[in-house]
């Protein structure tokens, strides 16, 4: 996942030539979020896009054009802290703007949920809506839920607009057993091969679904997508960043939109796949990557 500033350059950039793939998007969608002193983590489709760990005050956005399909679609902000306080507020906004507009000024809102989890009996509110934007809430599907660890801010919102058919809704079903992490981790190893020898080329070649996904989302040429997800500034500063091995104990699989998408993680949410900054002490670059099966083949995804 590239931060939004790299999406807002994708959707910038004047086209020199058209996507491999054609355009069927006449918006494109982004969630924006916010949280006042606690830590959290953001999924669509059960994805993780974000995740801190640590007490923090932040709004953020994030493009979601890639993860979101004709129809219902959900979006769950997991929020933990030891009390809430009556001033505590979480903020979802969901966003749309047409091709070529800079979603960090042009964008429009659709709907935007509030909800003040230290207010005793407090439940989300949807404080405003759109009703001519492409993503409408599901009133009866959002709700704030707690299980003793973390509670979650879950929204449910229809797409009106007609979409691509995304990877990570194409891959097999996959279970949730020590069968699929072994061969997963497999991959991971394959992977880890390629990084250590510094192989830009086959990691690119090996990301081409995404690589082609995400022009096709951001309406950019691949040649310009591929480029910004090159790997090569690690490999061209090694007195920076250092590849780490991966770990020696099994991982722990993950898997999210309805068990069609897979990654592996080792401690945490943390990814195996990192580069540490021999520059900075406990400073690390991880490499997110998100998996799909199809004819038996690993492939990636996001």
């Amino acid at each position: 996942m590239k931060k939004w500033i790299t999406y807002c350059w994708l959707v910038a950039l004047t086209l020199i030539s058209a996507p491999a793939m054609a355009q069927e998007t006449e918006y494109q969608f982004g969630v924006r979020w916010s949280v006042n002193g606690f830590a959290s983590a953001l999924h669509i489709q059960g994805i993780m896009l974000d995740f801190t760990g640590v007490a923090s005050n932040f709004d953020r956005r994030q493009p979601i054009t890639e993860y979101t399909k004709t129809d219902n679609n959900t979006i769950e902000l997991y929020t933990w802290i030891d009390e809430y306080r009556a001033e505590d507020k979480i903020k979802v906004s969901l966003l749309y703007w047409e091709l070529g507009q800079n979603p960090s000024t042009e964008a429009s809102t659709a709907f935007e949920v509030v909800m003040m989890p230290g207010v005793k009996d407090a439940q989300p509110e949807i404080v405003s809506t759109d009703p001519a934007a492409p993503l409408q809430p599901r009133e009866s599907d959002i709700g704030f839920t707690s299980n003793g660890r973390y509670e979650t801010l879950h929204i449910s919102f229809t797409n009106r607009q007609p979409m691509p058919t995304w990877c990570w809704e194409k891959g097999d079903v996959l279970r949730d057993n020590d069968a699929t992490r072994d061969s997963l981790a497999r991959e991971y190893r394959r992977l880890h091969t390629l990084f250590a020898a510094g192989d830009n080329d086959a990691l690119l070649a090996a990301a081409s679904t995404r690589t082609a996904e995400l022009a096709l989302a951001s309406d950019t040429p691949e040649d310009y997508v591929r480029h910004r997800f090159s790997y090569d500034m690690y490999f061209d500063n090694p007195d920076v960043y250092q590849l780490d091995d991966l770990p020696d104990q099994p991982m722990t699989l993950n898997l999210a939109a309805g068990n069609r998408v897979a990654w592996l993680t080792e401690e945490g949410v943390n990814q195996p796949l990192r580069f540490n900054n021999i520059t900075q002490e406990g400073r690390s670059a991880f490499i997110s990557i998100y998996f799909i099966r199809r004819d038996g083949q690993w492939e990636i995804c996001r």
